[in-house]
């Protein structure tokens, strides 16, 4: 009987589940945290109280892997929304064009999205969950070059070495995997590290009824050097608001309600604390500190074990301030789908190959966020890291489209920013020559 085993039962793992289920005779997810009986934050997810983003481009893979879900989410009180219209952004220093664009997203929190992807998997006749169990090793084949399984710890303390065809690691940013390779004498792990020393604070509020509210979401991204604070406040589940308040470099939000409002009320905008100060907080302020963003190259290591592939943040942490987390873990699982659908089998030979072309594949998908947080990272003199090559161009290039009053220029804007094209669309003479041309007309006008 083949087994594959996920080491990780958040929201990467999870989808992994579903991926590789028609692989697979049985499926293991282990996970640390008990089921939660109810929608809410728990232990292991210490970011989960904090605004998560599902870009389009996430939204359509997870459709793609679970094609209820779009249901079971409005079904469950999330929010859908046009993201040219009902948006409301602050960015570049001003706030950008809104129309109906057809760019469909839906609201919730994380909590929410985990749940109803879980039980989607839990429906899985061939997976398990096993629930309070926490991952201690890797159990490896030096003659092979292998790694076979998992050794787990219950909660009673408990060890049991668990054989597996398949290991993918999905415990996230924090995984233990580098450390291990290191270890066993496969080197380092090439990694590219940018330090933002980000600092963010979010809770659940109740806002006053407005009339003349028409958005449903409103996004402050603030702009270096001068602009240091930024914020996401969106309507979600159970009629309650999320409001993330964020700073860089060690300009980081209170958890105390007078120091938050103090914080929204000095934004680049006053336009969110207009919208909360006269709120009522649902639950307590929550901070998180994120000290950078990493991306680990496992593609550009000399010697990698076989049985075992890494997903989700295991691979890529972003700045969470643009909301790519998600969006890239899921397309990165969805195209591994793909590839296990079209290998026919699952060898070690098998693997290995679908190893390789996932490698290459997550590398073309996290090269358009990356570099889109990183030009805005590297506005401010105090990051510290590698800029991605051209970036100040790019970013020169960047400000033109945001000036645009363009409709069509604007709204291929937002399907980069949502992960449904690749950046490099931007860099194609003939939009080049359309930014110029509108940016022209605009000035005759």
């Amino acid at each position: 009987m083949s087994t594959a085993i996920i080491a990780g039962g958040s929201v990467a793992g999870l989808t992994a589940a579903q991926a590789i289920a028609g692989s697979y005779d049985k499926v293991l997810v282990i996970e640390a945290d008990s089921r939660p009986q109810s929608v809410g934050p728990r232990k292991g997810v210490p970011q989960g109280r904090h605004t998560h983003g599902l870009l389009k481009g996430g939204s359509d893979a997870l459709t793609e892997l679970f094609p209820n879900l779009p249901e079971q989410l409005k079904s469950k009180g999330a929010p859908s929304a046009d993201f040219c219209q009902d948006v409301k952004w602050y960015l570049n220093k001003r706030w950008m064009l809104d129309f109906e664009g057809g760019l469909p997203i839906h609201f919730q929190t994380r909590p929410l999205l985990e749940e109803c992807i879980r039980e989607n998997v839990e429906k899985l006749e061939n997976v398990e969950i096993r629930y309070r169990s926490r991952y201690q090793d890797f159990l490896f084949d030096p003659s092979s070059n292998r790694i076979t399984g998992v050794r787990i710890k219950s909660s009673e303390g408990d060890l049991e070495d668990i054989a597996a065809d398949l290991v993918i690691d999905a415990m996230g940013r924090g995984t233990p995997l580098p450390k291990w390779l290191s270890s066993h004498g496969f080197g380092d792990v090439p990694v590219s590290e940018t330090r933002v020393d980000l600092g963010y604070a979010s809770c659940l509020l109740k806002l006053p009824t407005d009339p003349a509210r028409k958005w449903t979401s409103l996004l402050i991204y603030p702009t270096g050097p001068d602009e240091i604070k930024g914020c996401t406040l969106v309507r979600v589940e159970n009629d309650t608001w999320l409001l993330t308040l964020a700073g860089y470099h060690n300009d980081h939000p209170p958890s105390d309600q007078a120091g938050f409002l103090e914080f929204a009320k000095n934004l680049p905008k006053p336009d969110v604390y207009e919208a909360i100060k006269e709120a009522e907080f649902v639950t307590e302020i929550s901070l998180h500190k994120f000290p950078s963003s990493i991306r680990r190259h496992y593609d550009r290591m000399d010697n990698f074990p076989d049985g075992i592939i890494p997903v989700g943040d295991s691979n890529v942490s972003l700045n969470p301030l643009f909301g790519q987390g998600m969006t890239v873990a899921f397309m990165s699982v969805r195209d591994l789908s793909l590839l296990f659908t079209d290998a026919g089998g699952t060898d070690s030979a098998a693997i290995r190959e679908i190893r390789t072309k996932f490698f290459k594949r997550i590398n073309k998908i996290f090269s358009t966020p990356w570099d889109l947080a990183m030009g805005q990272d590297f506005r401010y003199p105090a990051t510290v890291g590698i800029p991605p090559f051209g970036y100040q161009i790019k970013n020169i290039l960047k400000g033109m489209i945001l000036s645009s009053v363009s409709k069509s220029i604007i709204k291929r804007f937002y399907k980069v920013v949502h992960l449904v094209e690749e950046e490099k669309s931007f860099y194609h003479p003939a939009r080049v020559l359309q930014v110029v041309f509108t940016m022209r007309s605009r000035g005759k006008g």
